[in-house]
């Protein structure tokens, strides 16, 4: 029994001291190597006139395990070299930022204009911009009437500080001209109010008709082209909008058919518009 006891005991001094020696024995630190930087570069380029709002980025990047673009108009994409096509023109702030895989990033922001090249808005001349005569009329009016402060004529007073309001709002507005004379119409302006912005318009369709009672969708917007701020530029702020339309129509039709929260409706003012001389 004795022996098995200084078996024993020799056995657990051997782990011991092995376990030891092994504590003691240094770590060696494997030092991470540093991946290069990356590197970015990108240029824009219209592929079709014709669609102008229709942007080809390409991109040039080094030294990356990711991307991301940001186009100015609240959309992204993760491809090198996406195809965008924005809602409106305007001028938008495009970002490229690219990391690598310890985080280092890289990035290049530029401004763009989107414009339609077709048009030459130096010529375009005043009718461009005016409204031609007729009748106008809506089917919700202002609650004290359409002479009133806020009342529908506002909207083509010429007046893009005054403003149509109309209290009872129920996805129907309707706001249409009826031309003295047919007439080929191939774009729009809206105002915005001059306060509330959840009372900006958000989903509409501008309509044409032959006869004031068959109408054919000519435009649709789904998206308020205006921030969503009560004061700032955002306010009074004209927006032009194109759309293909050769057919001379004699009555023209605004339908508001939402906005962007509010029970409320306003806007301060409605151009519809000839073609470019």
């Amino acid at each position: 029994m004795k022996r098995l006891f200084g078996v024993l005991s020799l056995l657990l001094l051997i782990v011991v001291l092995t376990v030891k020696c092994k504590k003691d024995e240094p770590v060696e630190v494997v030092q991470e190597v540093e991946e290069p930087k990356p590197i970015v570069v990108f240029e824009t380029k219209l592929p079709d006139p014709t669609k102008f709002l229709e942007v080809q980025f390409t991109a040039n990047v080094q030294n990356y395990k990711s991307l991301l673009w940001q186009f100015g108009d609240d959309s992204t994409s993760v491809e090198i070299s996406p195809k965008h096509v924005y809602r409106f023109p305007g001028k938008y702030h495009v970002v490229l930022t690219a990391r690598n895989g310890q985080g280092y990033s890289a990035s290049q922001e530029i401004n763009i204009t989107v414009v339609d090249p077709t048009i030459n808005y130096s010529i375009c001349g005043e009718n461009y911009m005016q409204t031609v005569g007729g009748i106008f009329s809506v089917n919700l009016e202002a609650g004290p009437g359409a002479d009133s402060a806020e009342g529908s004529k506002k909207l083509v007073d010429g007046d893009t500080k005054s403003k149509f309001l109309q209290a009872g709002f129920d996805g129907t507005q309707r706001c249409t001209f009826e031309l003295k004379t047919p007439q080929v119409v191939g774009a729009y302006t809206l105002t915005s109010g001059n306060d509330a912005a959840d009372r900006d318009p958000k989903l509409w369709i501008l309509q044409g008709s032959t006869d004031g009672i068959q109408y054919r969708d000519l435009h649709t917007v789904s998206v308020s082209p205006w921030e969503n701020t009560n004061t700032g530029t955002s306010r009074n702020q004209t927006k032009l909008f194109h759309f293909d339309n050769y057919v001379a129509y004699k009555f023209y039709r605004l339908y508001i058919k939402q906005t962007r929260s509010a029970t409320v409706f306003q806007l301060s003012e409605w151009t519809i518009n000839k073609k470019q001389p």
